[in-house]
């Protein structure tokens, strides 16, 4: 344990041509480190551990990959690196994170995703501290400014990823920061968040215990709702469960109101800490996977006569103990396997590529190939049929944001999808916010589909209506912050089938700014 120790203080961060080399910034973290995140102290993140069973598969993986750098005796494809996901908002996405009070030069906007977030340097210390700096883990930072849990579940649900993006092995949630902001508290920690574990554990329907799916609390501030949210699903669904708040929290809150004490255990104030932050958040993680995987290799799976139940054949989240829990699981374990069935995913398992179940589909992510102006325009462009007042703009990360706006009263678009499989609902992503900008501002959404083969003339006018549905976006709310929000639609008359076309109006009817982030047309 004290090589470890020592292996991370040592790399716990990555930016070599100044780090390594300044002596103020090696004396605080030994000094950070000795003083909140010893063994004892991180101890108190843990939540709820991980099932054996799971993480002996994540083992079996680390295994696999050491045995083909080592000797090459699988092939690439047969031994990929351990593959984490983590998904969450600004904070997560590295926001704020080179704020320091030692003289290091704070990252662009491109190095906080690369190196500065706590995802990237936790795929560092894994390497770094226990591979000798060989690939054998790999985190991919897919976390989107704004973003709660249900934009969260809107990436894993529709595949919003990179291209060629591998299946994940582990998904973290770390949405703390913004769902803990949402008016309808009830909605967002009872609905919402076990909607993003299904989301996650759908990735790979039929397996029975990967991706691992793990709860993860960093400390952004004095909110304890969130905590509570956090345990409660964490221990219902038999998921991983990470807080850094419960080991530095006491500490930090005891003497708030000293900026000294303050920055030397997180650097910044507010729901995005600074340096030292991430540097404690990505410590925490790391340590709750390597207490998981020594306590695994100490047990004896043979010798369990009855084991745990996988996380992902536990049924919906209850409140209370009402209700028939067991025939609620039971039919969801059905549901799973009908879905395994459906999808065809048990010829998919033995690749790791994923396969979008979506006719049309995007999300501005920097992460993936839609992260700029120019990308939103060209994507858009692939179905626009007209437009007056709106037009792609923005930045990749740093504000605004890149998406498509509308700034002035009445800006419409039209597009016009084809499908390509089987596509029963549209999601629309866009923006809420409390600017005044927003007030007032309501999208009217106008959906018709088209069959393939109708004769315009032979269709009756009861048939056009059951063909067409309209919606509302509202692009305002009181909460003070800017979230993104995904709007689901049940597309009409069943929606359209391969062939069909989807002819879809957008108009603002009232206000005059809007944005949209995404747009997702999808077989569910």
């Amino acid at each position: 344990e004290s090589e470890i120790k020592e292996a991370a203080v040592k790399n716990a961060t990555w930016f070599p041509e100044q780090q390594n080399n300044n002596t103020k910034f090696r004396d605080w973290i030994d000094q950070l480190f000795r003083d909140h995140y010893q063994s004892y102290q991180v101890r108190r993140s843990a939540i709820h551990p991980p099932g054996l069973e799971v993480t002996l598969k994540l083992l079996e993986i680390i295994s696999k990959r050491v045995n083909y750098l080592r000797d090459n005796t699988l092939s690439a494809s047969a031994a990929p690196p351990l593959h984490i996901l983590v998904s969450g908002g600004s904070l997560t996405s590295g926001m704020a994170c080179g704020i320091n009070h030692v003289g290091i030069t704070q990252p662009g906007w491109v190095r906080q995703y690369t190196e500065c977030a706590w995802p990237a340097r936790l795929e560092h210390l894994f390497n770094r501290v226990l591979f000798q700096g060989k690939e054998v883990v790999k985190v991919s930072n897919l976390a989107v400014g704004g973003s709660n849990s249900e934009v969260g579940k809107a990436v894993l649900e529709y595949h919003l990823f990179p291209d060629a993006f591998d299946q994940p092995d582990i998904v973290i949630w770390s949405h703390a920061a913004n769902d803990a902001q949402e008016k309808d508290k009830e909605r967002a920690f009872f609905e919402s968040i076990p909607g993003f574990v299904n989301a996650a554990h759908n990735l790979r329907i039929c397996d029975d215990h990967l991706p691992l799916v793990v709860m993860n609390e960093e400390f952004f501030g004095q909110n304890n709702d969130i905590s509570g949210a956090i345990y409660k699903a964490s221990n219902w669904f038999g998921l991983m469960g990470i807080s850094q708040r419960n080991v530095i929290s006491h500490k930090t809150f005891a003497k708030f109101d000293n900026d000294d004490y303050v920055n030397s255990i997180i650097d910044a104030k507010g729901v995005h800490p600074g340096m030292g932050g991430h540097i404690g958040a990505s410590w925490t993680v790391f340590y709750n996977f390597i207490s998981a995987f020594t306590d695994a290799c100490d047990s004896s799976p043979t010798s369990i006569a009855s084991p745990d139940v996988a996380a992902k054949k536990i049924g919906p989240y209850k409140e209370n103990g009402y209700g028939d829990i067991s025939s609620e699981w039971k039919e969801h374990r059905d549901n799973i396997r009908e879905m395994c069935l459906l999808s065809g995913a048990q010829e998919q398992e033995a690749s790791t590529s994923l396969q979008s179940p979506c006719t049309y589909a995007f999300m501005v992510n920097r992460m993936t190939s839609i992260g700029t102006k120019a990308d939103v325009d060209k994507k858009m462009n692939e179905v626009l049929t007209s437009n007056t007042g709106w037009k792609a703009e923005g930045f990749p990360i740093k504000q605004p944001r890149a998406g498509f706006y509308a700034k002035e009263p009445n800006a419409h678009f039209s597009l016009k999808i084809d499908a390509s499989m089987e596509t029963k609902y549209m999601t629309i992503m866009s923006m809420k916010s409390y600017g005044d900008n927003f007030k007032d501002t309501n999208l009217e959404v106008d959906v018709r589909i088209e069959r393939k083969g109708d004769v315009a003339a032979a269709v009756t006018a009861e048939a056009e209506v059951a063909k067409s549905s309209k919606y509302e976006v509202t692009g305002y709310h009181e909460t003070r912050t800017s979230i993104h929000v995904p709007h689901k639609f049940e597309l009409p008359d069943g929606g359209a089938e391969i062939g069909d076309s989807i002819v879809v109006n957008f108009r603002l009817v009232s206000g005059s700014y809007f944005k949209i982030a995404g747009l997702a047309f999808c077989r569910y």
